[in-house]
């Protein structure tokens, strides 16, 4: 029988093994969304359903890449890219959980020469705003409200889109 100090001695030895195994960790080792790298890359719109209906000229979007719309942000919360025809600007604030809240609702900016609005661009900058959830799944950044109607969703990209003519 080990006298009591070993007994303490050879516990407090087990303690880092098991925490290693998990079996005493109490935090997930999932990073929390906004840990992630959300803003270090430009993300480019794959698909996009506004209030459970697919944006329609998909098919047609999707093949002119400079027409597509992408999405970048900062530190700073502020949300930047092109809508389709025009850039714009929005700031929003991400949560540890994913959850976002927008307080500036993105819109066409105007420091430059403002085009007419697309189909396409009038519908992402209005689903935009609608989305209140944030998740990085693998080269994939989908933005969507709570229950799943509004949905954006982006492919990573190392380069912008090449600008519209």
């Amino acid at each position: 029988m080990l006298p009591r100090p070993a007994v303490f001695i050879a516990a407090f030895a087990l303690v880092p093994s098991l925490t290693a195994c998990g079996m005493m960790d109490d935090a997930p080792n999932e990073v929390p969304v906004a840990e992630q790298s959300v803003c270090d890359h430009q993300w480019l719109l794959k698909r996009m359903s506004i209030d459970g209906r697919e944006h329609r000229s998909r098919l047609l979007w999707q093949t002119f890449l400079r027409d597509r719309p992408y999405f970048t942000c900062d530190d700073l919360g502020y949300v930047r890219g092109s809508a389709g025809n025009n850039p714009y600007l929005g700031r929003f604030s991400l949560q540890e959980d994913g959850r976002i809240n927008w307080s500036q609702i993105p819109e066409i900016s105007r420091m430059g020469n403002v085009r007419e609005s697309s189909e396409l661009e009038q519908d992402y900058l209005r689903a935009l705003p609608l989305t209140d959830s944030l998740n990085v799944e693998g080269d994939a950044l989908i933005l969507q409200d709570e229950g799943g109607m509004t949905r954006l969703e982006f492919r990573r990209t190392d380069n912008p889109p090449p600008p519209a003519p």
